[in-house]
């Protein structure tokens, strides 16, 4: 592109997808057969989820003399199929269409998910419950119609609590959270998003709305030590299997039925604002404490109490109790980098 071109495209993007992770905004200048970008036959092509991109895009391309290839998404490679559920336990969601790419975050079993774009059968991008965008195996998913989505998800109102389930000689584990639908036998008898039928064997499966009053019977900080505690660090993880900081606090408030962004620095702007002090005074269980690595949010924990916090880091291996005010170099570091506590509804 040349230097306007350039600066207006993304004039574009700052002002209509300026978060990538949530949304689309892939755009390029493709060139005319035998000359250079500009001119007749060259095109701004690409793909976003912005309507209003799409059309800032096309008055750009007629400005500069560029046909407009650029596909709004979901588009059509997705139309006979417009719901996506998760029958995988746990599925990565990638940065790229590759199995080595980058894994941002996961997709639960049972949760539905809207396909945008598919990419050579293989793969779909998606957008997933908490906004996230990525791109998912399709292996890991079963597609549908919009009706039978709405089916599923309105049968699917029992979460995971470490079930273990049981077909004949098949087992079947669902991390925590995870979604399932009751059958007319009772709680330990469930259907998977596989439309396969399970006795659970171990662990349970509740109503969410048990689930949730369980949950808040619990601090914040102490179900997620129940649940979690153990639980190894893993980058873009949001298990009990492997959890990163940001997922644990998003786990933790989801049993609770408080839904929060997946990343911390986007977490940093959820609940209200609690004064920030060097002893801790004013805080209560389950705020979140945010802290920074030069100016951006990087890591999140749970406040609980007595100087004591609950986080996952990868310094302690994952999920663990530490006291914030001990004099370690690591609580020090936390201390020297606290940018913003929350405290948030539930």
């Amino acid at each position: 592109m040349n230097d306007r071109l350039t600066r207006d495209v993304s004039d574009v993007a700052r002002k209509w997808v300026p978060d990538p992770r949530l949304g689309v905004f892939e755009i390029a200048v493709r060139a005319a057969s035998g000359g250079g970008a500009g001119g007749a036959g060259g095109a701004l092509a690409g793909c976003t989820t912005s309507r209003d991109a799409l059309a800032a895009l096309r008055r750009i391309a007629a400005d500069a003399g560029l046909a407009s290839d650029v596909r709004l998404l979901p588009d059509a490679s997705v139309s006979d199929d417009p719901a996506a559920v998760v029958t995988a336990a746990v599925a990565p969601l990638l940065r790229e269409p590759r199995v080595s790419a980058e894994r941002v975050s996961e997709a639960l079993h049972g949760e539905m998910l809207a396909p945008l774009e598919r990419r050579e059968s293989a793969w779909l991008r998606v957008r997933a419950p908490d906004g996230y965008h990525g791109w998912i195996a399709a292996g890991h998913v079963a597609t549908g119609s919009s009706d039978w989505g709405a089916d599923w998800e309105g049968r699917a109102t029992a979460r995971s609590l470490g079930a273990e389930l049981r077909c004949q000689d098949a087992r079947f584990r669902l991390p925590l959270g995870a979604r399932a639908a009751l059958r007319r036998g009772g709680a330990r008898q469930v259907e998977t998003a596989d439309g396969r039928a399970w006795s659970v064997a171990a662990g349970a499966v509740r109503p969410e709305v048990e689930a949730r009053a369980e949950a808040r019977l619990l601090a914040p900080p102490e179900w997620a030590l129940r649940w979690f505690s153990g639980a190894p660090y893993a980058w873009g993880g949001r298990t009990e299997w492997g959890v990163d900081c940001s997922g644990l606090v998003q786990a933790t408030y989801a049993a609770r039925g408080v839904a929060l962004p997946r990343d911390s620095d986007l977490q940093a702007l959820a609940g209200r604002e609690v004064r920030i002090n060097s002893r801790g005074a004013g805080y209560e269980a389950g705020d979140v404490l945010c802290f920074a690595d030069g100016r951006r949010i990087s890591h999140v924990a749970l406040w609980a109490g007595a100087g004591r916090i609950v986080h996952a880091a990868l310094s302690r291996g994952g999920v663990a109790s530490d006291d914030l005010f001990a004099d370690i170099p690591t609580a020090k570091r936390l201390r020297d980098f606290l940018l913003a506590v929350r405290r948030l509804g539930g």
